[in-house]
């Protein structure tokens, strides 16, 4: 199930209670008092008492989100290289996908464990990787206070394009 089917869902329940507890709140209101429709009236009006607590939770969770940060690399931005890596693509099983990173900067993301970290590769011209041929690329990172404190020299990880593994690799020292 979809994060926005379960949101959709939770919606659709939280109208029908509401609903259910303004009719509740009218039978109550037209009732005489010691009644049978009376007291209906007030159950579908408590039925609507457990959804307060969701409306909380999601007004609490709007003021908590940040505002919208930019995902990527600013368009028009220099490359600024930040570390050297050592990467070896893995082996495609369709020649269309045998070569997935060209020329240019490529945007991935270098994994450690179940650390991620946003990255732009600088590619040659004329060093455009090959699966199973290592080769070494500088690479630029999105947040690099965060990132070279977990990729220091001779860290294994693994790239990523989307949720696509492209490569291994390790991380070399940066020659300035």
């Amino acid at each position: 199930m979809t994060p926005s089917s379960k949101s959709s869902r939770r919606q659709i329940i939280t109208v029908v209670l509401l609903v259910l507890a303004l009719i509740g709140g009218v039978v109550r209101g037209f009732a005489p008092q010691p009644s049978m429709a009376r007291d209906v009236g007030t159950l579908l009006m408590v039925l609507w008492l457990p959804i307060v607590g969701n409306i909380i939770g999601w007004l609490m969770q709007r003021a908590r989100t940040p505002k919208h940060r930019p995902l990527g690399f600013a368009p028009g931005t220099v490359f600024e290289p930040h570390a050297r890596i050592e990467l070896t693509l893995l082996a495609a099983e369709t020649p269309r996908l045998s070569r997935p990173i060209r020329a240019g900067c490529f945007d991935g993301a270098l994994v450690v464990g179940s650390e991620g970290f946003t990255t732009r590769l600088a590619v040659p011209s004329d060093g455009e990787p090959v699966p199973e041929v290592p080769c070494t690329l500088e690479v630029q990172f999105l947040r690099p206070e965060l990132a070279l404190a977990q990729l220091t020299v001779g860290t294994r990880f693994a790239l990523l394009s989307g949720r696509t593994v492209l490569g291994t690799g390790c991380v070399l020292p940066l020659e300035r």
